[in-house]
């Protein structure tokens, strides 16, 4: 990111900045830094205006907060550019490669050449000392083809061993850009383009789909009383819990804070509940306990929305019906499923 900005400008924008992470408590982070910097200084424009939003709304802004911004505004950039660099080096040992190819191949004509030569210049004497010295010619050009085709052997298996290892390192980067840093779910973006993956399959006869939707209850509370890394362990909680028992061909992502989405293909309204009834009772039934002290955290309690596709929706029409379950569940009262609009099941 570069604000292109120096002097008096910039330190006054250094100073708004670390003055609005220190009136939220929020962790002066390279990453949180980079997002209050361009709130300040106004670049990216959206992500100001999205700041904006949120303050106006009285939203809390906290760690969770940032580290969504950032992912939004910022991570794309450096993992785009981490893959340009990779695909770069490759394209680079590629290019490489051909040239020693090339030049092996005017090394072997020139070889062929040589052999051409020395079979005219035999069929044309018998003498000894003639003979000897077009021999002692192939041999040296012989050696020298050798010792030329062992260094390309060399060179190429050096260049084989350094594109599979940027290969991998692309790879690493597709992940990384699919992946949600703090859990290692699904992120929001891989959650959209799975959703639209798996409606093109549905539309092709492959059977319903159900979106379920979850949030921690009241997890501000946890973050005020006992810290951002005791709120981090509780979310890392729940995504193993909704991990654990998702279907096989079905998707878990974190949305960003402590919200939470599964796509379970092939699975109707009913066995969806049953899924989501099996997250709220695992959480529920679990007591968390803080490991820096071992102090108990309570009873965390996950609220849940459910809905299935109907005929020609969109995913964004998916989403919002499952979320409207999922914040009829938070008015009746927390830790609850809820489908659709209807109540669903609640701990006595």
């Amino acid at each position: 990111m570069a604000l292109g900005l120096n002097g008096k400008q910039g330190i006054s924008l250094a100073d708004a900045a670390l003055q609005s992470m220190k009136e939220r408590s929020i962790t002066p982070s390279p990453e949180n830094y980079a997002v209050w910097l361009a709130y300040h200084g106004s670049f990216p424009q959206q992500l100001r205006a999205d700041m904006e939003m949120m303050i106006q709304a009285k939203r809390v802004i906290d760690d969770q907060v940032c580290d969504q911004v950032y992912i939004t505004y910022f991570e794309d950039i450096s993992i785009g550019s981490r893959m340009v660099k990779a695909s770069g080096r490759i394209a680079a040992e590629m290019a490489g490669v051909r040239k020693d190819l090339q030049t092996a191949g005017l090394e072997t004509r020139a070889y062929s050449k040589k052999l051409e030569f020395a079979k005219q210049e035999l069929a044309k004497t018998d003498h000894a000392i003639i003979t000897r010295d077009v021999v002692d010619g192939l041999v040296d050009a012989t050696q020298e083809m050798a010792n030329q085709s062992r260094h390309l052997e060399e060179k190429l298996a050096a260049s084989d061993a350094e594109i599979e290892m940027l290969r991998g390192e692309l790879e690493r980067v597709r992940i990384e850009a699919a992946t949600d840093p703090l859990t290692g779910l699904a992120n929001r973006k891989e959650f959209e383009a799975r959703m639209s993956d798996m409606f093109a399959a549905s539309d092709r006869g492959g059977g319903p789909i159900t979106l379920i939707m979850a949030d921690i209850d009241l997890f501000k509370r946890v973050n005020d009383t006992f810290g951002h890394q005791t709120g981090d362990q509780v979310i890392k909680f729940v995504a193993t819990v909704m991990e654990r028992v998702k279907p096989d061909s079905g998707l878990v992502a974190r949305l960003g804070g402590e919200e939470f989405a599964l796509i379970a293909p092939m699975a109707d309204r009913k066995a969806a509940i049953e899924i989501a009834e099996n997250i709220r009772l695992a959480v529920e039934s679990k007591r968390l306990v803080r490991r820096s002290s071992n102090e108990d955290l309570g009873k965390i309690t996950v609220s849940l929305g459910v809905s299935q596709r109907r005929t020609g929706e969109k995913p964004q029409d998916l989403i919002e019906r499952a979320d409207a379950a999922l914040y009829a569940s938070k008015r009746n009262g927390r830790n609850q499923v809820s489908h659709d609009g209807a109540q669903g099941s609640k701990a006595a």
